[in-house]
């Protein structure tokens, strides 16, 4: 005979059995879904890896750094190659982020718009008045690329010194002269055309509406606040350690331009030296549009230059950043040193990618954009990016 203690001990074991087992089989079909889910990025992730692989060994590449992460966690970063002869690549390793700080300064442009200290549509010459069209052409079109200013980059005059002095120290009023040599190429406003005359002009106008130096304003508004502690403008050629290499054959020699001058490339204060782990964290800042009223992030998106060039509504240049089948992007390139970085909102998905060319590499154009692009059919084959 089983005794009441013992037949009460039985019951209660076998209720907790029983709740036990319906918890396990409510929680069963959500454990699955994520077990699924983190095989398929598992299995995305090691595609990526292959093609990194796969990428360095038929375009002869140096070195390739690569970030990817979700909602703000690293879920890959690989360092591949190396940095110069017997000198491996890190994940750690400092370099020139080129125009992907024009995405920071395209948020510190609307930081300053909702602080009231400038107006998308004020005239540059209200800071700037001697400049051509100074009275038609606006802030928001220095940042978007439809001033119709002329770029003194591919100007033979600009090149012939960039080449003969790699290491010159160019000044922002050097080289406004050297692209007012040319006519403004259109009606402000009527069309496109990247000039980095436009990003020179807006900082200089930024600086005089703010009060501060444009390195200042991006520390205060951009780069602390985002996290971004590797990210610096040092004002020359400097690049704190460790430092990724890079090599161009653009004189005729194979050559380490590493150190070369990037003065030219962008407004003073916004010429800046990172790391892939700080890119992976400003840009998702600025794909969030972080310390942005949402009208104004709205206004940063904007597909104002579709249907002008090559632009449509689904490719477009917006204010800083271009748009490209959902995804934020920009693609950097400086002296044998080639870059992209993108983010998708609907995914909280950052990718950041890095590489150099070693002397036998023969690819064309920049081979990070084009690894980014095979990366975003991996990752999000619902939208690629070609």
């Amino acid at each position: 005979m089983i005794s009441q203690t013992a037949r009460r001990h039985i019951f209660s074991r076998f209720f907790l059995l029983t709740a036990l087992f319906t918890s396990l089989m409510a929680a069963t079909p959500s454990a699955f879904a994520e077990s699924q889910d983190q095989q398929a990025w598992s299995k995305n992730l090691s595609s990526v890896r292959k093609l990194v692989q796969e990428t360095m060994q038929q375009g002869k590449l140096k070195s390739v750094l690569l970030g990817i992460s979700v909602e703000g966690k690293e879920v890959l970063m690989l360092a591949e190659g190396e940095s110069m002869t017997g000198v491996p690549a890190t994940i750690d390793m400092h370099l020139r982020n080129g125009n992907i700080a024009v995405a920071y300064l395209g948020n510190l442009f609307y930081q300053l718009v909702d602080a009231g200290a400038v107006k998308a549509d004020d005239p540059v010459g209200k800071w700037l008045p001697d400049l051509p069209e100074a009275n038609s052409v606006t802030l928001e079109m220095l940042l978007n690329g439809t001033s119709g200013y002329p770029d003194f980059m591919p100007m033979p005059a600009f090149e012939k010194r960039l080449y003969a002095d790699p290491f010159h120290q160019w000044k922002p009023e050097e080289l406004i002269q050297l692209a007012f040599t040319e006519k403004s190429k259109f009606k402000p406003g009527s069309d496109w055309n990247y000039a980095h005359t436009n990003f020179v002009i807006l900082g200089l106008a930024l600086e005089k509406a703010a009060g501060k130096p444009l390195e200042k304003l991006m520390q205060e508004h951009v780069l602390k606040p985002f996290g971004m502690t590797q990210t610096v403008a040092p004002g020359t050629a400097f690049i704190p350690a460790p430092v990724l290499h890079s090599f161009t054959d653009e004189r005729g020699p194979y050559e380490d331009a590493t150190y070369w001058n990037p003065a030219w490339t962008l407004p003073r204060g916004a010429v800046q030296t990172s790391t892939i782990r700080d890119t992976l964290l400003g840009f998702r800042a600025v794909g969030q549009g972080k310390r942005l009223k949402p009208e104004s992030f709205r206004a940063m998106l904007a597909p104002q230059t579709a249907g002008m060039k090559f632009w449509t509504k689904e490719k477009f240049y917006a204010q800083g950043v271009v748009i490209n089948k959902g995804w934020l992007t920009q693609a950097p390139s400086f002296c044998g040193l080639f870059g992209a970085a993108g983010y998708l909102p609907e995914k909280d998905l950052t990718v950041a990618i890095w590489c150099t060319r070693s002397i036998d590499s023969k690819t064309e154009g920049n081979p990070a954009l084009n690894t980014f692009n095979q990366i975003t059919s991996i990752l999000t084959p619902e939208k690629p990016i070609d």
